[in-house]
Protein backbone atom coordinates (compact mmCIF):
# COMPACT_ATOMS: atom_id res chain seq x y z
CA UNK A 1 0.00 0.00 0.00
CA UNK A 2 2.70 2.93 1.09
CA UNK A 3 5.54 2.54 -1.13
CA UNK A 4 8.04 4.37 -0.57
CA UNK A 5 10.49 5.02 -4.06
CA UNK A 6 13.96 5.73 -2.56
CA UNK A 7 13.52 2.28 -0.48
CA UNK A 8 14.82 -1.13 -1.50
CA UNK A 9 12.82 -4.24 -1.13
CA UNK A 10 10.03 -1.22 -1.34
CA UNK A 11 6.96 -4.06 -2.05
CA UNK A 12 7.73 -6.16 0.66
CA UNK A 13 7.16 -2.87 3.05
CA UNK A 14 3.99 -2.55 1.17
CA UNK A 15 2.65 -5.55 1.68
CA UNK A 16 3.88 -5.38 5.86
CA UNK A 17 1.65 -2.23 5.75
CA UNK A 18 -1.25 -3.18 4.18
CA UNK A 19 -1.62 -6.45 6.44
CA UNK A 20 -1.08 -4.55 9.30
CA UNK A 21 -3.84 -1.83 8.37
CA UNK A 22 -6.58 -4.45 8.62
CA UNK A 23 -4.45 -6.37 11.58
CA UNK A 24 -2.99 -9.71 10.07
CA UNK A 25 0.45 -9.71 10.79
CA UNK A 26 2.60 -12.63 9.58
CA UNK A 27 5.26 -14.19 11.18
CA UNK A 28 8.38 -12.64 11.03
CA UNK A 29 6.99 -9.53 10.33
CA UNK A 30 8.20 -7.73 12.80
CA UNK A 31 11.97 -8.88 11.81
CA UNK A 32 11.56 -8.11 8.16
CA UNK A 33 10.12 -4.89 9.26
CA UNK A 34 13.18 -4.00 11.63
CA UNK A 35 15.12 -5.12 8.91
CA UNK A 36 13.63 -3.27 5.76
CA UNK A 37 13.78 0.14 7.55
CA UNK A 38 17.06 -0.05 9.47
CA UNK A 39 19.54 -1.25 6.58
CA UNK A 40 17.74 1.18 3.89
CA UNK A 41 18.18 3.76 6.40
CA UNK A 42 22.09 2.75 6.26
CA UNK A 43 22.35 2.21 2.56
CA UNK A 44 20.71 5.55 1.39
CA UNK A 45 23.18 7.35 3.13
CA UNK A 46 25.69 5.46 0.94
CA UNK A 47 24.57 6.12 -2.60
CA UNK A 48 23.18 9.32 -1.78
CA UNK A 49 26.51 10.79 -0.88
CA UNK A 50 28.05 8.91 -4.03
CA UNK A 51 25.25 10.48 -6.35
CA UNK A 52 25.08 14.11 -5.12
CA UNK A 53 29.18 14.60 -4.91
CA UNK A 54 29.08 12.76 -8.65
CA UNK A 55 26.65 15.16 -9.70
CA UNK A 56 27.88 18.76 -8.31
CA UNK A 57 31.31 17.72 -8.73
CA UNK A 58 30.51 17.01 -12.81
CA UNK A 59 28.23 20.25 -12.54
CA UNK A 60 30.91 22.41 -11.12
CA UNK A 61 33.91 20.78 -12.00
CA UNK A 62 35.35 21.20 -8.31
CA UNK A 63 35.62 18.63 -5.44
CA UNK A 64 33.47 18.85 -2.67
CA UNK A 65 33.65 18.04 0.55
CA UNK A 66 30.63 17.30 3.09
CA UNK A 67 29.58 17.61 7.23
CA UNK A 68 26.47 16.34 8.92
CA UNK A 69 23.38 18.56 9.10
CA UNK A 70 21.36 17.59 12.46
CA UNK A 71 19.21 20.84 12.49
CA UNK A 72 18.26 23.15 10.13
CA UNK A 73 20.65 25.88 11.72
CA UNK A 74 24.00 24.22 10.30
CA UNK A 75 22.75 25.25 6.68
CA UNK A 76 20.82 28.15 7.31
CA UNK A 77 23.89 29.90 9.21
CA UNK A 78 26.12 28.53 6.39
CA UNK A 79 24.66 30.02 3.63
CA UNK A 80 23.43 33.25 5.63
CA UNK A 81 27.67 33.71 6.50
CA UNK A 82 28.74 32.49 3.38
CA UNK A 83 26.56 33.99 0.26
CA UNK A 84 27.36 32.76 -3.01
CA UNK A 85 26.56 36.25 -4.33
CA UNK A 86 24.19 38.76 -2.84
CA UNK A 87 21.35 41.47 -3.67
CA UNK A 88 18.84 43.53 -2.00
CA UNK A 89 16.53 41.02 -1.16
CA UNK A 90 19.20 38.58 0.21
CA UNK A 91 20.55 41.61 2.54
CA UNK A 92 16.98 41.84 3.70
CA UNK A 93 16.86 38.20 4.58
CA UNK A 94 20.21 38.17 5.80
CA UNK A 95 20.02 41.50 7.93
CA UNK A 96 16.45 39.79 9.06
CA UNK A 97 17.55 35.81 10.33
CA UNK A 98 20.78 37.63 12.20
CA UNK A 99 18.70 40.09 14.30
CA UNK A 100 15.53 37.64 15.14
CA UNK A 101 17.27 33.92 14.66
CA UNK A 102 14.60 32.46 16.96
CA UNK A 103 12.07 33.15 14.21
CA UNK A 104 13.08 31.03 11.81
CA UNK A 105 13.04 26.78 13.53
CA UNK A 106 16.38 26.62 13.94
CA UNK A 107 16.54 24.08 16.15
CA UNK A 108 14.29 21.85 13.02
CA UNK A 109 15.64 18.25 13.55
CA UNK A 110 17.42 17.05 9.93
CA UNK A 111 18.98 14.11 8.88
CA UNK A 112 21.38 15.02 5.46
CA UNK A 113 24.86 16.45 4.68
CA UNK A 114 25.33 19.83 3.51
CA UNK A 115 27.74 20.03 0.55
CA UNK A 116 30.48 22.82 -0.13
CA UNK A 117 33.72 23.87 -2.41
CA UNK A 118 36.60 25.48 -1.04
CA UNK A 119 37.74 24.94 2.94
CA UNK A 120 35.69 25.19 6.10
CA UNK A 121 36.62 28.89 6.54
CA UNK A 122 35.54 30.24 2.90
CA UNK A 123 32.93 27.37 2.46
CA UNK A 124 31.05 27.33 -1.26
CA UNK A 125 27.77 25.80 -0.74
CA UNK A 126 26.55 23.64 -3.19
CA UNK A 127 24.04 21.76 -2.35
CA UNK A 128 22.63 18.86 0.80
CA UNK A 129 21.04 15.23 1.40
CA UNK A 130 18.10 14.74 3.38
CA UNK A 131 17.02 11.62 4.94
CA UNK A 132 13.18 11.45 6.06
CA UNK A 133 12.98 11.07 9.71
CA UNK A 134 10.92 8.20 10.89
CA UNK A 135 8.32 10.66 12.11
CA UNK A 136 8.40 12.59 8.77
CA UNK A 137 7.55 9.39 7.13
CA UNK A 138 4.96 8.12 9.03
CA UNK A 139 3.22 11.85 9.28
CA UNK A 140 3.35 11.94 5.23
CA UNK A 141 2.57 7.84 5.15
CA UNK A 142 -0.29 8.23 7.12
CA UNK A 143 -1.69 11.26 5.49
CA UNK A 144 -1.73 9.69 1.92
CA UNK A 145 -3.23 6.67 3.62
CA UNK A 146 -5.81 8.74 4.77
CA UNK A 147 -6.53 11.05 1.95
CA UNK A 148 -7.41 7.11 0.20
CA UNK A 149 -9.79 6.65 2.92
CA UNK A 150 -11.40 9.85 3.24
CA UNK A 151 -12.04 9.52 -0.49
CA UNK A 152 -13.48 6.62 -0.59
CA UNK A 153 -15.94 7.22 1.91
CA UNK A 154 -17.27 9.80 0.07
CA UNK A 155 -17.58 7.46 -2.73
CA UNK A 156 -19.50 5.27 -0.28
CA UNK A 157 -21.82 8.47 0.46
CA UNK A 158 -22.57 9.48 -3.09
CA UNK A 159 -23.35 5.83 -3.78
CA UNK A 160 -25.76 6.25 -0.89
CA UNK A 161 -27.44 9.54 -2.12
CA UNK A 162 -27.50 7.85 -5.45
CA UNK A 163 -29.69 5.29 -4.28
CA UNK A 164 -32.08 7.73 -2.02
CA UNK A 165 -32.78 9.46 -5.71
CA UNK A 166 -33.13 6.47 -7.68
CA UNK A 167 -35.47 5.16 -4.89
CA UNK A 168 -37.21 8.64 -4.81
CA UNK A 169 -37.01 8.42 -8.88
CA UNK A 170 -35.43 11.55 -9.30
CA UNK A 171 -32.20 12.72 -10.94
CA UNK A 172 -29.21 12.69 -8.15
CA UNK A 173 -28.68 16.04 -8.88
CA UNK A 174 -32.27 17.38 -8.43
CA UNK A 175 -31.96 15.65 -4.34
CA UNK A 176 -31.94 18.30 -2.01
CA UNK A 177 -30.97 16.47 1.54
CA UNK A 178 -30.39 18.22 5.08
CA UNK A 179 -27.40 18.84 6.67
CA UNK A 180 -28.08 16.18 9.15
CA UNK A 181 -28.80 13.44 6.63
CA UNK A 182 -25.56 14.31 4.60
CA UNK A 183 -23.82 13.71 8.27
CA UNK A 184 -25.70 10.87 9.07
CA UNK A 185 -25.06 9.13 5.36
CA UNK A 186 -21.00 10.11 5.93
CA UNK A 187 -20.67 8.19 9.32
CA UNK A 188 -22.56 5.22 7.23
CA UNK A 189 -20.18 5.44 4.73
CA UNK A 190 -17.70 5.39 7.05
CA UNK A 191 -18.95 2.33 9.13
CA UNK A 192 -18.83 0.62 5.76
CA UNK A 193 -15.23 1.19 5.15
CA UNK A 194 -14.30 0.66 8.64
CA UNK A 195 -15.82 -3.03 8.62
CA UNK A 196 -14.21 -3.72 5.78
CA UNK A 197 -11.22 -2.95 7.28
CA UNK A 198 -11.91 -4.93 10.10
CA UNK A 199 -12.79 -7.90 8.19
CA UNK A 200 -9.74 -7.79 5.67
CA UNK A 201 -11.66 -7.52 3.13
CA UNK A 202 -10.60 -4.26 1.78
CA UNK A 203 -6.78 -5.87 1.85
CA UNK A 204 -6.45 -6.67 -2.22
CA UNK A 205 -8.45 -3.28 -2.81
CA UNK A 206 -5.78 -0.99 -1.53
CA UNK A 207 -3.60 0.88 -4.13
CA UNK A 208 -0.21 2.01 -4.49
CA UNK A 209 0.56 5.21 -2.35
CA UNK A 210 3.78 6.41 -3.38
CA UNK A 211 6.04 8.40 -1.45
CA UNK A 212 9.01 9.58 -3.98
CA UNK A 213 11.19 11.59 -1.43
CA UNK A 214 12.60 9.63 1.42
CA UNK A 215 15.30 10.33 0.17
CA UNK A 216 16.39 14.09 -1.28
CA UNK A 217 18.89 15.99 -2.76
CA UNK A 218 18.78 19.46 -3.33
CA UNK A 219 21.27 21.57 -5.79
CA UNK A 220 22.18 24.88 -6.15
CA UNK A 221 21.29 25.30 -10.05
CA UNK A 222 21.10 28.87 -11.61
CA UNK A 223 18.18 29.33 -14.10
CA UNK A 224 20.69 29.91 -16.68
CA UNK A 225 22.49 26.62 -16.06
CA UNK A 226 19.19 24.29 -15.60
CA UNK A 227 19.70 22.90 -18.90
CA UNK A 228 23.54 21.99 -18.32
CA UNK A 229 22.48 20.43 -15.35
CA UNK A 230 19.57 17.91 -17.10
CA UNK A 231 22.70 17.38 -19.96
CA UNK A 232 24.75 16.00 -17.58
CA UNK A 233 22.15 13.50 -15.68
CA UNK A 234 21.19 12.65 -19.38
CA UNK A 235 24.29 11.77 -19.93
CA UNK A 236 25.26 9.87 -16.50
CA UNK A 237 24.68 6.12 -17.39
CA UNK A 238 23.37 5.33 -14.26
CA UNK A 239 20.48 7.83 -13.99
CA UNK A 240 17.44 8.80 -15.92
CA UNK A 241 15.27 11.42 -15.36
CA UNK A 242 11.75 10.66 -15.26
CA UNK A 243 9.69 13.93 -14.86
CA UNK A 244 10.17 17.38 -14.06
CA UNK A 245 7.97 19.99 -12.13
CA UNK A 246 8.56 23.39 -11.92
CA UNK A 247 6.99 25.38 -8.91
CA UNK A 248 6.88 29.19 -9.44
CA UNK A 249 5.27 31.88 -6.80
CA UNK A 250 6.27 31.57 -3.36
CA UNK A 251 7.85 28.69 -3.24
CA UNK A 252 10.24 28.73 -6.74
CA UNK A 253 12.42 25.66 -7.74
CA UNK A 254 12.53 22.40 -10.02
CA UNK A 255 11.52 19.13 -8.39
CA UNK A 256 12.87 16.37 -10.54
CA UNK A 257 12.37 12.41 -9.98
CA UNK A 258 15.38 10.30 -10.67
CA UNK A 259 15.55 6.47 -11.70
CA UNK A 260 19.24 5.61 -9.91
CA UNK A 261 20.94 2.49 -10.79
CA UNK A 262 22.38 1.96 -7.55
CA UNK A 263 26.11 0.41 -7.42
CA UNK A 264 25.29 -2.75 -5.70
CA UNK A 265 29.42 -4.22 -5.50
CA UNK A 266 29.82 -0.80 -3.45
CA UNK A 267 27.01 -1.44 -1.18
CA UNK A 268 28.01 -4.62 -0.84
CA UNK A 269 31.84 -3.85 0.13
CA UNK A 270 30.55 -1.67 2.76
CA UNK A 271 28.61 -3.32 5.09
CA UNK A 272 27.46 -1.65 8.66
CA UNK A 273 30.41 -1.84 11.30
CA UNK A 274 31.53 0.41 13.99
CA UNK A 275 28.84 2.18 15.88
CA UNK A 276 26.61 1.79 13.14
CA UNK A 277 26.54 -1.67 13.58
CA UNK A 278 26.45 -0.79 17.76
CA UNK A 279 22.85 0.93 16.75
CA UNK A 280 21.86 -1.89 14.69
CA UNK A 281 22.31 -4.49 17.40
CA UNK A 282 20.49 -2.10 19.77
CA UNK A 283 17.59 -2.16 17.99
CA UNK A 284 17.58 -6.20 17.91
CA UNK A 285 19.37 -7.33 14.88
CA UNK A 286 21.78 -10.27 15.80
CA UNK A 287 25.32 -9.03 15.30
CA UNK A 288 26.50 -12.68 14.33
CA UNK A 289 23.88 -12.55 11.15
CA UNK A 290 23.78 -9.20 10.48
CA UNK A 291 26.57 -8.55 7.92
CA UNK A 292 24.97 -11.71 6.02
CA UNK A 293 21.42 -10.24 6.06
CA UNK A 294 22.57 -6.88 4.81
CA UNK A 295 24.54 -8.33 2.15
CA UNK A 296 21.56 -11.12 1.12
CA UNK A 297 19.03 -7.38 1.64
CA UNK A 298 21.35 -5.74 -1.46
CA UNK A 299 21.27 -8.75 -3.16
CA UNK A 300 18.21 -9.57 -3.35
CA UNK A 301 16.57 -5.92 -4.08
CA UNK A 302 15.60 -3.89 -6.59
CA UNK A 303 18.52 -2.97 -9.10
CA UNK A 304 17.49 0.84 -8.69
CA UNK A 305 15.81 3.76 -6.44
CA UNK A 306 13.48 6.50 -7.34
CA UNK A 307 14.80 9.75 -5.88
CA UNK A 308 13.88 12.92 -5.69
CA UNK A 309 16.55 16.24 -6.75
CA UNK A 310 15.58 19.64 -6.51
CA UNK A 311 17.67 22.20 -8.29
CA UNK A 312 17.14 25.85 -6.86
CA UNK A 313 18.94 28.79 -7.25
CA UNK A 314 20.63 30.27 -4.34
CA UNK A 315 18.23 33.39 -4.24
CA UNK A 316 15.24 30.46 -4.02
CA UNK A 317 16.92 28.03 -2.21
CA UNK A 318 17.47 31.10 0.54
CA UNK A 319 13.40 32.10 0.14
CA UNK A 320 13.00 28.27 1.09
CA UNK A 321 15.43 28.29 3.99
CA UNK A 322 14.82 32.25 5.27
CA UNK A 323 12.58 33.98 3.26
CA UNK A 324 8.96 33.76 1.85
CA UNK A 325 8.58 30.39 1.00
CA UNK A 326 10.26 28.50 4.23
CA UNK A 327 9.62 25.30 4.33
CA UNK A 328 8.91 24.93 8.32
CA UNK A 329 5.90 27.51 7.48
CA UNK A 330 4.63 25.39 4.87
CA UNK A 331 4.74 22.30 7.05
CA UNK A 332 2.51 23.95 9.66
CA UNK A 333 0.50 25.06 7.37
CA UNK A 334 0.15 21.73 5.47
CA UNK A 335 -0.45 19.98 9.33
CA UNK A 336 -3.34 22.88 9.96
CA UNK A 337 -5.73 22.07 6.78
CA UNK A 338 -6.07 18.50 7.34
CA UNK A 339 -9.77 17.50 6.17
CA UNK A 340 -10.44 14.39 7.72
CA UNK A 341 -10.07 13.97 11.28
CA UNK A 342 -12.00 11.15 12.61
CA UNK A 343 -10.93 8.47 15.06
CA UNK A 344 -10.09 6.53 11.83
CA UNK A 345 -7.79 8.97 10.44
CA UNK A 346 -6.13 9.32 14.04
CA UNK A 347 -5.60 5.70 14.52
CA UNK A 348 -3.71 5.60 10.47
CA UNK A 349 -1.02 7.99 11.99
CA UNK A 350 -0.90 6.43 15.65
CA UNK A 351 -0.18 3.19 13.64
CA UNK A 352 2.34 3.85 11.11
CA UNK A 353 4.17 6.42 14.43
CA UNK A 354 3.97 2.60 16.15
CA UNK A 355 5.69 0.59 13.03
CA UNK A 356 8.29 3.40 12.81
CA UNK A 357 8.90 3.41 16.32
CA UNK A 358 9.18 -0.23 16.56
CA UNK A 359 12.02 -0.36 13.55
CA UNK A 360 14.42 1.43 15.99
CA UNK A 361 13.21 0.33 19.47
CA UNK A 362 15.36 -1.88 21.02
CA UNK A 363 15.06 -5.43 21.76
CA UNK A 364 14.90 -8.92 19.48
CA UNK A 365 12.67 -8.66 17.21
CA UNK A 366 9.84 -11.00 18.52
CA UNK A 367 6.37 -12.23 16.90
CA UNK A 368 2.75 -9.62 17.09
CA UNK A 369 -0.54 -11.89 16.97
CA UNK A 370 -2.38 -9.07 16.78
CA UNK A 371 -1.37 -5.00 15.95
CA UNK A 372 -1.72 -3.35 18.97
CA UNK A 373 -3.20 -0.32 17.17
CA UNK A 374 -6.48 -1.39 15.39
CA UNK A 375 -7.99 1.77 13.23
CA UNK A 376 -11.67 0.51 14.32
CA UNK A 377 -11.18 0.69 17.70
CA UNK A 378 -11.32 4.48 19.74
CA UNK A 379 -8.55 5.50 21.70
CA UNK A 380 -7.02 8.16 23.97
CA UNK A 381 -3.51 9.13 22.86
CA UNK A 382 -2.27 7.77 26.35
CA UNK A 383 -3.42 4.59 25.42
CA UNK A 384 -1.31 4.63 22.25
CA UNK A 385 1.88 6.39 24.38
CA UNK A 386 1.53 3.68 26.30
CA UNK A 387 2.14 1.12 23.66
CA UNK A 388 5.08 3.01 22.18
CA UNK A 389 6.36 3.20 26.00
CA UNK A 390 6.58 -0.46 25.89
CA UNK A 391 8.20 -0.94 23.27
CA UNK A 392 11.11 0.22 25.11
CA UNK A 393 10.84 -1.83 28.01
CA UNK A 394 12.91 -5.24 29.16
CA UNK A 395 11.21 -6.93 31.75
CA UNK A 396 8.99 -4.83 33.00
CA UNK A 397 11.33 -1.82 33.53
CA UNK A 398 12.38 0.92 30.77
CA UNK A 399 15.55 0.48 29.10
CA UNK A 400 18.57 1.50 30.28
CA UNK A 401 19.78 3.21 26.93
CA UNK A 402 16.42 5.39 26.01
CA UNK A 403 18.23 8.22 27.08
CA UNK A 404 21.54 7.43 25.57
CA UNK A 405 19.96 6.40 22.19
CA UNK A 406 18.02 9.07 21.92
CA UNK A 407 21.22 11.30 21.61
CA UNK A 408 22.99 9.08 19.85
CA UNK A 409 20.69 8.84 17.31
CA UNK A 410 21.33 12.72 16.59
CA UNK A 411 24.86 11.40 15.65
CA UNK A 412 23.62 8.83 13.22
CA UNK A 413 24.15 10.74 9.76
CA UNK A 414 28.06 11.76 11.22
CA UNK A 415 28.51 7.72 12.44
CA UNK A 416 27.61 6.12 9.11
CA UNK A 417 29.56 8.24 6.77
CA UNK A 418 32.41 8.17 9.00
CA UNK A 419 31.81 4.04 8.37
CA UNK A 420 32.25 4.87 4.53
CA UNK A 421 35.14 7.16 5.00
CA UNK A 422 37.15 4.73 7.51
CA UNK A 423 36.64 1.20 4.87
CA UNK A 424 36.52 3.52 1.62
Amino acid sequence: MLYLESFLHRVTLAEIVSRWIVDQPRHGDVHTLKKVVNFNSYASRLWSDWLISELLESFNGTRFHSRPMHTKADVKDLVVDHPLYTNPRIEEMRLRYRRFPEDFYRETPVDGRIYFSGDEGAPRFGGATRIKRYRRIAEKGSRRIVDFMFDRIKRNADDLAEERARNLGIPREALVTPHEQMVEEFAHAERRLTKGIKRGTLLNEFPILTIPDAVGLKLIVEDSEYTRLIDIIKSNPRCRLLEQEHHSGAYTATNMRLAFILPKDKLRALPPSGRYLSTLAYRGLSPATLVDEYLEFIDTAEDHVMVEVIASSFLNFLESEIGASMHEERVVQQRSTIEYRSHLATNVRYLMSYMLTLCRAPGPPGELDEVPIKLWVHYIPDTVDHHLQLLYVTGGHFHDNVEKFSSSEQRTAQDEHEVEEDRA
